[in-house]
């Protein structure tokens, strides 16, 4: 993919099969609350509580991941694939180790980091079999992330969405027969939302080794070693910042998970419904970034930084008008959109109010995808992390444990220091894409 191919590159054509994507991803969330809280309110508690820890392990599966997205375009940028190939080989053998070693940690201090997060005893044993089970898919999940931003980086965007597609399908027939055991299945609740959950995944990455050798003539299982061995720290010098930025912002998701249970499980399950009701509006924020940076490791690779500079400015300024379009609408349906999964005023009602400050929140989250990839996809991976550190710890946190805590507006307080840490951080790495701070940092030399 040479720099006057990645002009011509349309944005949108990379970018829908992502969102569809991505779609699937947090729809199947959304599923899995919508059919747990029929089950019950608690549940929903419950797998929220795993399901974080989980999140948190996950972004330390997504160093490799991310390298070997950013090191691939790059590659492609330069016109050489079969180094291009060589580093999905590496990133594939690599999350191989690493996950293995996070699911035998996880087994080991389960109890320990629920117990950490002050998760409640009515939830305690149902959050504990969520995570023990969960744990075991995320090997599937480690290996799946290496070949699908590989596919990602070749363009190849739809054959992630059919992967994830056909995986969502199938684990919500079977979140149908194991959460309420339907026909010959047992009734196993949250437990079965889990083992749903971990089986999809492993149908996942089998889908995914196929199209693998099939679509790009990579083999799934390779021996020889020496020609993977440069890409190890290519992969890496990208992926450890670039993880470490995404593990301090669930670290803090993990801080803010702790003070809503401190507040009460009515602030939990709340902000759970409304993380759901948002699904679009993120979706759409994500598939946009990682379609412009897939575009921008492309222009870098061929020392078209003009082109990734100006590529970069154009997708936020139509990005922002939509997000700001969809995230207003989604507030004025609030009180509609709640009453699908709860009957439950209190909720409706903390809810509907949030939303308002929410709308604030996608704004600096969109601003802060977009250009903090982009910046990933130039080489330029520290800042983000340092800036994510003060950030995230400063204004979240800190907003957070004032407004909610401390002065008790409880969950408004909450989503606003959520608000505050996006908007900073968006307006941060704006102003460095705008220095051009990240040229000459490509790393496919």
């Amino acid at each position: 993919m040479q720099p006057e191919a990645a002009r011509k590159t349309n944005l949108f054509k990379l970018s829908w099969p992502i969102y569809i994507e991505l779609l699937f991803v947090m729809l199947i969330g959304v599923v899995d609350t919508f059919m747990l809280s029929q089950y019950s309110d608690l549940s929903v508690a419950a797998v929220a509580n795993g399901r974080r820890i989980i999140s948190l392990f996950t972004v330390l599966l997504n160093v490799v991941a991310i390298g070997v997205g950013v090191v691939v375009s790059q590659y492609l940028g330069k016109g050489d694939r079969p180094e291009a190939k060589n580093a999905i080989k590496t990133g594939i053998l690599s999350n191989a180790v690493i996950s293995i070693t996070l699911v035998l940690l996880i087994q080991t201090f389960a109890y320990g980091l629920l117990v950490m997060i002050q998760t409640e005893e009515v939830i305690f044993s149902d959050a504990l079999a969520y995570l023990r089970i969960r744990a075991v898919g995320l090997v599937f999940i480690a290996l799946t992330q290496a070949t699908s931003h590989g596919f990602k980086s070749f363009g190849r965007t739809k054959l992630v969405m059919v992967i994830v597609g056909l995986s969502n399908i199938l684990n919500i027939i079977l979140n149908a027969f194991l959460i309420f055991g339907f026909a010959f299945a047992p009734e196993l609740g949250v437990t079965g939302a889990a083992i749903a959950s971990s089986v999809s995944k492993g149908a996942a990455l089998l889908i995914a080794l196929i199209f693998l050798y099939r679509k790009l003539g990579v083999h799934p299982f390779f021996l020889r070693l020496s020609p993977l061995r440069k890409h190890f720290a290519k992969i890496f010098r990208i992926g450890i910042p670039s993880a470490s930025e995404q593990f301090f912002y669930h670290f803090a998701q993990v801080i803010l998970l702790t003070f809503l249970n401190i507040i009460g499980p009515i602030a939990l399950t709340t902000h759970e419904y409304i993380h759901n009701m948002m699904m679009p509006v993120l979706v759409f924020a994500l598939a946009v970034a990682q379609g412009n940076q897939v575009i921008v490791g492309w222009h870098v690779g061929g020392r078209d930084y003009e082109g990734a500079y100006r590529r970069t400015i154009r997708t936020l300024k139509i990005a922002i008008v939509i997000v700001i379009s969809i995230a207003t609408f989604v507030y004025f349906q609030a009180e509609h959109i709640l009453s699908i999964f709860t009957d439950n005023e209190e909720i409706i009602g903390l809810g509907k109010q949030a939303m308002l400050i929410v709308i604030v929140l996608e704004f600096g989250r969109l601003s802060n995808l977009v250009v903090i990839q982009a910046l990933r996809a130039s080489g330029d991976v520290i800042y983000p992390v340092v800036i994510a550190v003060f950030s995230m710890f400063g204004a979240g946190v800190g907003v957070a444990y004032l407004l909610g805590i401390s002065l008790g507006y409880g969950l408004l307080g909450i989503v606003a220091g959520l608000a505050a840490d996006e908007c900073v951080r968006g307006a941060l790495v704006f102003q460095r894409w705008l220095r051009r701070q990240w040229v000459g940092k490509r790393v496919a030399t």
